[in-house]
C-alpha cells in the first residue's frame, strides 16, 4: 500500500506501478524535458504493463539520461599513425597485433614524435640504437636515418611524422629481440639437436610497456641485453680487438723450436722467460732456470689447456712463441658468437650454480660470486657429445651402480658376448633376465634396464651427481683417473666426469646442509651401496659452450671449437643458412642385431664382473671368493 494524492492505494497487476508513476511524473516538466522523481520504497511488479497512453518509465529514464559523448575523429600524427598501423610492414608478423593494440590503447598518440619532429626520448634510442655494434649486433639493422632524416624544420606532414614514430618503434622491438637472442630462435632446432638451449624473448607488448613514455628509454632500452659478468668481459674484448692499433706491445718471446728447458738447466731462452714473466734473478745466472720460473710456467701451461708439468718443450714453447694461428677477424668473429650464446642463457645463473665449459674441459661450482670449487673435467666425444644445457642438480649418490643408456646398450649386444659376460645385468619389470634368452633384434632396448652393479671398478667410480635431463647425461667420477693429465679430454660418451668428484660432492653438500653435511668419504667407505642424497636446495648446472673465456685477470682464452657449435652460430649470424651442417639426434638402429648370434661365458659359477682401471677393455675374476660373494648378494 502508498499514498497517492487520493489516499492509499495496493499496487495490483490491473493497476501497476508504472500506472501510478506515469500519472505522478506527469506535473514535472522542467523545460520541456521530463524529471522523474523516484519514490523510495516503491515495489513494482515485474509482469506489470502500463495502461494505455501511459508513457513508458524506460523511455522516460532514457530521455532523462544524456548521450554518451562520440569520441572525436582523429586527426593530424594520431590519424596518420592508426592508418599506417593497418598496412605498415615495419613490424615482424609476431609483433604486428601487439603493436597496434598498443597504439590503440593510447589513442594512436606517437611515441617518438610530436608536431616539430623528433622528441628528445627519440634522440636518445637513436643514439642508443647506434651503438648496437658495441654489443656484438650489426647496427645497421636499427637504421631509421631513412625515415628521420627529413624531419626537424617544423614543416613535416603528420604521415612523415606517422612513419617516423613507426620506424623508430620497429627498430627498437627488433633491438629488444636480438639483444635477447632472437637472431637465432631455436638453437636446437636450427644449429644442433646438442645445443639444448631456447632464447627468452619478450614481446613486443611488454616491450613497449617498460620503454614508452619513460624519462630514460636509451637505458631501458640497454636492459635488454645480458647482464652476466662473463657476457660484459666479452663486450669489452670486443673493444679491445677492434680497437687494436698494429703497434701491440713487444712481448718477449723464446723460439718456436730449441732444447728442452726445465728446472735446473742453463740456457738463453731461460733469460728471456725470466724477462717476459718479470722473474728477478737476485744475483744467481740470469739464464739459469730455477724454481720461481717453473711455477710461472706451470701457470701458464694450465691458462693455455696445456699439461702443468713445468717443462718447456714443443707444445710449450710454440704457445710461449705466440703459436697463435687466430687472426683478430677470427677472433672478433669468435668472440660475437660466444656473445650470442650468453643471450640463451639464463639471465640470471644463480647465487650458488655450476658451470661445466666443454671447450675447457672445466667445472667451477660458485656461490655469491666466489669461486668453491674448480677442476677438470672429461667430456664426450665428437661424435657423442655432451649436451649444452641447464637443469637443477637435485641429487648426490654415493657408490652408485651405472645404469646403460640405450646407445651403449646396443654397442654392448653388437659385440656378439653376452650382457653378463661383459659384467653387467639385465633386468626387465624388475626381474633378473638372462641376456642370451631374448630376441633383441625384436626387442625395446628401453624397456630392459642394463646395469653395472657399484664397486672399485665401476665406470661412475664412488660418486654420481644428477640434474634430471633429457639427454641422460650427468657428472660424476671415474676409475680412468690418467684421463685427467690429457690435454685434450674428449673421452665419454657424453657424461661428465670430475677429476676430484668427493671433495666436489662434499662441498655441494656443506652448502647445502652447513653443520648437518654428511661426511662423503665415510659414507663411501661404509655406507650403502647406491646411496642417494637429496638436496634440499637444488642446485642450478649449467653446461656451456664457450671456446673464448676472458678470467678474472682480463686475459682472453681461445679454445678449439671442438664441436662445431662456434661454426655454426657464425654462419648463422652471418645469413649462410644453408651452409650449416645441422647436427641432428643419433639414430638408434638396431637392424644389424638380426646378424648377432651370443656367447655364453664359460664361467659356471658366476659372469664376470667390473671394468678394468683403464676403462677400455673388460676382464673376468677368477671364479674366487670375491666371485661368490656378488652371487650371493645378487651383484
Amino acid at each position: 500500500m502508498i499514498l497517492s494524492p487520493r489516499g492509499p492505494h495496493v499496487l495490483s497487476k490491473s493497476w501497476s506501478a508504472r500506472s501510478l508513476i506515469g500519472s505522478l511524473v506527469r506535473p514535472f516538466m522542467i523545460c520541456g524535458a521530463l524529471a522523474v522523481v523516484p519514490i523510495p520504497g516503491l515495489a513494482v511488479a515485474e509482469d506489470a504493463a502500463p495502461p494505455p497512453n501511459v508513457p513508458n518509465i524506460e523511455a522516460a529514464q532514457a530521455i532523462s539520461t544524456p548521450p554518451a559523448e562520440t569520441p572525436a575523429p582523429l586527426t593530424g600524427v594520431p590519424a596518420a599513425l592508426c592508418t599506417k598501423l593497418s598496412t605498415t610492414l615495419a613490424f615482424d608478423t609476431s609483433d604486428r597485433a601487439d603493436v597496434a593494440s598498443f597504439y590503440q590503447s593510447r589513442q594512436c598518440r606517437p611515441l617518438w614524435v610530436d608536431d616539430k619532429g623528433l622528441t628528445n626520448a627519440a634522440d636518445l634510442v637513436i643514439a642508443e640504437l647506434g651503438r648496437a655494434g658495441e654489443w656484438g649486433l650489426d647496427a645497421s639493422d636499427f637504421n631509421v636515418a631513412a625515415a628521420t632524416k627529413m624531419l626537424g624544420d617544423g614543416q613535416s606532414s603528420p604521415e612523415e611524422l606517422a612513419a617516423a614514430d613507426i620506424a623508430i618503434t620497429g627498430a627498437i622491438l627488433r633491438y629488444a629481440h636480438q639483444a635477447e637472442g632472437a637472431r637465432i630462435p631455436e638453437p636446437e632446432k636450427q644449429l644442433s639437436y646438442y645445443l639444448d638451449r631456447k632464447p627468452v624473448i619478450t614481446p613486443a607488448s611488454g616491450v613497449l610497456a617498460q620503454i614508452a613514455d619513460k624519462p630514460d628509454p636509451d637505458a631501458v632500452l640497454r636492459g635488454f641485453q645480458p647482464q652476466q659478468d662473463q657476457f660484459l668481459k666479452l663486450k669489452a674484448l670486443l673493444a679491445s680487438l677492434r680497437g687494436e692499433h698494429e703497434s701491440k706491445p713487444v712481448v718477449p718471446q723464446i723460439p718456436k723450436r730449441g732444447a728442452m728447458l726445465a728446472n735446473g738447466v742453463r740456457s738463453p731462452d731461460v733469460a728471456i722467460l725470466k724477462q717476459r714473466f718479470a722473474i728477478a734473478t737476485s744475483g744467481e745466472d740470469a739464464s739459469l732456470f730455477n724454481d720461481a720460473l717453473e711455477t710461472a710456467i706451470k701457470q701458464f701451461q694450465e691458462q693455455n689447456g696445456l699439461a702443468a708439468d713445468g717443462f718447456v718443450g714443443p707444445a710449450t714453447r710454440a704457445a710461449l712463441a705466440g703459436d697463435d694461428t687466430k687472426s683478430t677477424a677470427d677472433k672478433i668473429e669468435a668472440v660475437i658468437a660466444n656473445m650470442e650464446e650468453w643471450r640463451w642463457m639464463p639471465r640470471s645463473l644463480g647465487d650458488t650454480h655450476i658451470l661445466v665449459n666443454v671447450p675447457s674441459f672445466s667445472i667451477a661450482l660458485t656461490e655469491n660470486g666466489k669461486t668453491l670449487f674448480s677442476d677438470r673435467v672429461v667430456v664426450g666425444t665428437a661424435d657423442k657429445e655432451t649436451p649444452i644445457f641447464s637443469k637443477d642438480m637435485t641429487t648426490i649418490v654415493l657408490n652408485p651402480r651405472w645404469n646403460i643408456p640405450d646407445s651403449i646398450k646396443l654397442s654392448m649386444l653388437l659385440s656378439g658376448r653376452s650382457i653378463e659376460s661383459q659384467g653387467y645385468v639385465v633386468m626387465r619389470n624388475g626381474r633378473r633376465i638372462d641376456s642370451t634368452k631374448v630376441n633383441w633384434a625384436k626387442a625395446n632396448l628401453s624397456a630392459y634396464n642394463f646395469y653395472q652393479p657399484a664397486g672399485d671398478d665401476n665406470a661412475l667410480g664412488v660418486v654420481k651427481l644428477l640434474f634430471p635431463n633429457k639427454h641422460s647425461v650427468y657428472l660424476h667420477d671415474t676409475p680412468s683417473k690418467y684421463l685427467f693429465d690429457k690435454p685434450v679430454r674428449l673421452y665419454s660418451h657424453g657424461c661428465m666426469r670430475v677429476r676430484n668428484p668427493q671433495v666436489f660432492a662434499q662441498t655441494i653438500l656443506e652448502i647445502d646442509r652447513g653443520d648437518a653435511a654428511p661426511n662423503v668419504k665415510q659414507l663411501i667407505r661404509r655406507g650403502p651401496m647406491d646411496n642417494e642424497i637429496k638436496l634440499e636446495r637444488p642446485i642450478p648446472v649449467h653446461v656451456g659452450y664457450f671456446t673464448v673465456w676472458v678470467d678474472d685477470g682480463g686475459k682472453a682464452h681461445y679454445y678449439d671449437d671442438w664441436y662445431g657449435h662456434q661454426k655454426r652460430i657464425e654462419q648463422a649470424l652471418a645469413g649462410k643458412w644453408d651452409a650449416i651442417d645441422v647436427a641432428t639426434a643419433p639414430p638408434l638402429d638396431t637392424a644389424a642385431l638380426k646378424a648377432v648370434r651370443f656367447t655364453r661365458s664359460s664361467d659356471s659359477l658366476t659372469p664376470p664382473m667390473g671394468l678394468t682401471n683403464s676403462g677400455s677393455s673388460y676382464r673376468k675374476y677368477d671364479g674366487g671368493v670375491g666371485d661368490i660373494i656378488r652371487q650371493v648378494l645378487g651383484f
